[in-house]
C-alpha cells in the first residue's frame, strides 16, 4: 500500500532517514529551473537520484526549424527510444524511490512517470506550458489550429497526470486554473530563485564603478525578452550621453534587433556567454534590464535573469506584471516601467543621475528576492509540501 511504498522509499544515512526523489525523463538539465529543482530536494532532505537522458538541452536556440512537422516526427522517434530506456530504469528504482520528479521539458515526461510509478507521488514543476510559449509568445501554432489544440490537450494531460504541480509564481498558478481546470490544492507556487553563485561583488569592486551608466541585457532574442523594445529605446539614447549597453544572446529575433542598432558606438552585442561567467558579467553592471514581451506569458512569470541579478544586488528595470509584484515592490525594490521605448529610455536617463538611488534600490532587491526564494526558504517551502505526502516522512526537513 501507500505506507509500504514510503517506507521503501526511504533510506538510513549517517544523518537519519533520507527520501529518495528520482528525477526522471528527457528535461533540460542545463536549465537554471531543473538545476534549482534539484538543489532544492536535497536542501529539504532528500537523496536526489537521477534517471535522465539529454534531448531538449541539444539546441540552445529553437527556432521555426526545429518545431517543424519534420523535425518534431524525429524528435518524437527519438524521444521513444530514449524512454523505453528510461521506463526499465525507473521501474528497477521504484523499491527505493519516494517520489518521481519530472521537470522543465517534462510534459511527456511526466505522463510516462505517472504510468510506471504507479502508487509513488509524482511531482511535476513545468515552469511553463507548451501552449503559453509556442501559441501565445511565440505565435509558432495558430490559436484554434490542430497542432495548437494538440499541445493544450498535452498541457492538460501532464498537469493532470502530477500528484503535485510546482509553479513558479501566483499569476501562472491562476493561469492553469483558468485555462487547464487544475485545482489550486494540487499546486505549489514556489519562487525560482537563484543560484549561489550569483552573489555580490565586494565592496572594494562595488567603489570601482563610475563614468557612464553600464546597462546589461541577456537572454534569447525572444518575444518573451522584447529586445525589440530595447532596441527601439537605444534608437532614443543618444550615444553621447552617458549611457552604454552590452547585450548578450542569440535567437530569431536577432537579425531585426542588429538593423536597428547595429554600428552604435555604446552598444556591445556578444552572441554567448559561458553560464558561469554571467555572475561576474551583471557584477560588473549599473543597471540589468528584464522581459518587456507583451504576451500572456510575459505577465505571469519572473525570468531567471531577474532573480540572477537581483540576488547579486544590481536595480533591475522591467515591464510592469502582476507576477513580479509578487516579490518586488515598484520604484524601491525594482524599477517597473510599461512596455514601450520611450518609457523604458526615460528611465535610464534617470537611473544615470541616481546612483545612490541605483544602490538603495539594489540592495532592496537583494533582501526582496532572498526573503521570497532564498535557498533555505525554497528548501522548507518543498520539503512542507512534499511531506503531507505520508505521515512517516519526518526525514524530510
Amino acid at each position: 500500500g501507500a505506507a509500504g511504498a514510503a517506507r521503501a522509499g526511504r533510506r538510513r544515512s549517517g544523518s537519519g532517514t533520507a527520501v529518495i526523489a528520482v528525477l526522471f525523463g528527457t528535461f533540460n538539465a542545463k536549465h537554471a529551473a531543473n538545476a534549482l529543482l534539484a538543489e532544492d530536494l536535497r536542501r529539504a532532505g532528500f537523496e536526489v537520484q537521477e534517471c535522465h537522458e539529454a534531448l531538449w538541452e541539444e539546441a540552445r536556440d529553437k527556432d521555426d526549424r526545429y518545431f517543424s512537422p519534420l523535425s518534431l516526427f524525429w524528435l518524437a522517434l527519438r524521444w521513444l527510444r530514449v524512454m523505453v530506456r528510461l521506463s526499465v530504469r525507473l521501474r528497477r528504482s521504484l523499491p527505493e524511490a519516494g517520489v518521481v520528479v519530472a521537470g522543465f521539458n517534462g510534459q511527456l515526461d511526466v505522463l510516462v512517470a505517472r504510468l510506471v510509478a504507479g502508487r509513488r507521488r509524482v511531482v511535476f514543476a513545468p515552469l511553463v506550458t507548451i501552449t503559453e510559449t509556442l501559441v501565445d509568445d511565440r505565435k509558432r501554432y495558430r490559436p484554434g489550429s490542430l497542432m495548437a489544440r494538440g499541445l493544450a490537450l498535452l498541457d492538460w494531460a501532464s498537469l493532470h497526470a502530477a500528484d503535485l504541480v510546482v509553479v513558479d509564481t501566483r499569476a501562472h498558478g491562476e493561469y492553469l486554473t483558468r485555462r487547464f481546470s487544475l485545482e489550486p490544492s494540487r499546486m505549489l507556487v514556489q519562487y525560482l530563485g537563484a543560484q549561489d553563485a550569483f552573489s555580490p561583488a565586494s565592496p572594494a569592486a562595488q567603489a570601482e564603478g563610475g563614468g557612464e551608466l553600464r546597462v546589461l541585457c541577456y537572454g534569447s532574442y525572444l518575444p518573451l525578452h522584447g529586445y525589440e523594445l530595447v532596441a527601439r529605446a537605444i534608437c532614443l539614447i543618444g550615444e553621447d550621453e552617458g549611457i552604454s549597453f552590452e547585450l548578450i544572446g542569440s535567437g530569431p529575433e536577432r537579425k531585426s534587433v542588429d538593423a536597428l542598432i547595429c554600428g552604435f558606438s555604446h552598444v556591445l552585442m556578444e552572441d554567448w556567454v559561458p553560464y558561469e561567467d554571467l555572475p561576474q558579467r551583471i557584477r560588473q553592471a549599473d543597471v540589468v534590464l528584464g522581459i518587456f514581451g507583451s504576451s500572456v506569458k510575459a505577465s505571469m512569470v519572473i525570468p531567471n535573469k531577474i532573480y540572477q541579478a537581483t540576488q547579486v544586488g544590481r536595480p533591475v528595470v522591467t515591464a510592469d506584471t502582476p507576477a513580479v509584484r509578487e516579490i518586488f515592490e515598484p520604484q524601491e525594490s525594482i524599477y517597473l516601467v510599461s512596455a514601450e521605448p520611450s518609457a523604458l529610455a526615460d528611465a535610464l536617463r534617470s537611473l544615470a543621475r541616481q546612483a545612490q538611488k541605483r544602490a538603495s534600490v539594489g540592495d532592496e532587491a537583494r533582501s526582496a528576492v532572498l526573503s521570497a526564494a532564498g535557498p533555505r526558504v525554497r528548501a522548507q517551502r518543498l520539503g512542507e509540501a512534499l511531506r503531507p505526502a505520508d505521515s512517516e516522512l519526518e526525514g524530510v526537513s
